[in-house]
């Protein structure tokens, strides 16, 4: 056998190797650069927003004491849903489809489908002390009850939600999942990574002690603000290193949101206007 069909062989083996395995192609948002974009300010002030959230096509919701609205992309300013009556929300969550999940005044957990004008209650207890809400993208939505230290889970056509079994989840905040349905959340200002089907949380690497605002976008970059240093950085999962986004003025920078350019989204001065930093 010729020397050059050896090599050939070889390389053709070691090839095939490699291939087995690889871990898969990288996402190329992941590896995109950080955002670097011109900084922009879109003022909310008649509505006093603290809840972000990015749906699809990149209409943003904003929640908060004057109820629901949407921006759509280009907007001057947010458009209230066709809702009766406005809830007060405390919290919210946007599913692939627009579908929004919220909790209200009073602990009540409702769900509002895309067009219609009436909410419709979900099945969690009334309650007290709570986490924020969040829903991974097959419309499952998990809420972290932290009066009786639980973190609840209710997927789709459930009746009832069911209790992970994650032992030493207590003060849970803001909470998002990424496209895996690895839950992150914020848990007394550090940030903990819940992987699916896993029983601890796991604290992420390098993160701040005063972590506000969580977002992952849809390459499973994360996202989080920093409220004393008002600051928001942004990490390649798992286990990559943290770096700061150019944002210029922030002031307690709450919520947070990344929409399916990489455009970042920070609730900014108490809710009365939104940062926006272009991806480029």
């Amino acid at each position: 056998m010729a020397v050059g069909h050896l090599l050939g062989v070889a390389a053709l083996a070691v090839g095939s190797m490699l291939v087995a395995c690889s871990p898969g192609p990288a996402s190329p948002v992941a590896d995109a650069p950080l955002q670097a974009g011109a900084q922009t300010t879109i003022p909310v002030d008649p509505i006093g927003i603290s809840e972000i959230e990015a749906g699809p096509n990149n209409v943003l919701y904003l929640g908060g004491s004057g109820g629901l609205s949407t921006l759509a992309p280009g907007a001057a300013q947010p458009a209230r849903m066709n809702l009766d009556p406005q809830p007060v929300v405390s919290s919210m969550a946007v599913a692939p489809d627009g579908t929004v999940s919220f909790v209200k005044l009073g602990g009540v957990v409702e769900t509002l489908k895309p067009g219609a004008t009436t909410a419709e209650p979900l099945p969690f207890d009334r309650l007290r002390h709570f986490s924020k809400i969040a829903v991974a993208r097959d419309g499952t939505v998990y809420l972290g009850d932290n009066e009786q230290h639980k973190l609840l889970k209710l997927a789709p056509g459930k009746r009832v939600p069911t209790e992970l079994a994650v032992g030493e989840v207590d003060g849970l905040g803001h909470m998002v999942v990424d496209g895996d349905d690895n839950l992150y959340v914020s848990m007394r200002g550090k940030i903990v990574k819940i992987a699916k089907g896993a029983t601890t949380a796991e604290p992420v690497a390098g993160v701040t002690g005063h972590a506000g605002g969580l977002a992952v976008d849809a390459a499973g970059n994360l996202y989080a603000t920093d409220l004393q240093a008002n600051t928001v950085s942004r990490t390649v999962t798992p286990g990559g290193d943290w770096a700061q986004l150019p944002f210029d003025g922030l002031q307690t920078p709450a919520d947070i949101a990344v929409d399916g350019d990489g455009n970042v989204y920070v609730v900014n001065k108490l809710g009365t206007e939104i940062a926006r930093l272009a991806a480029t």
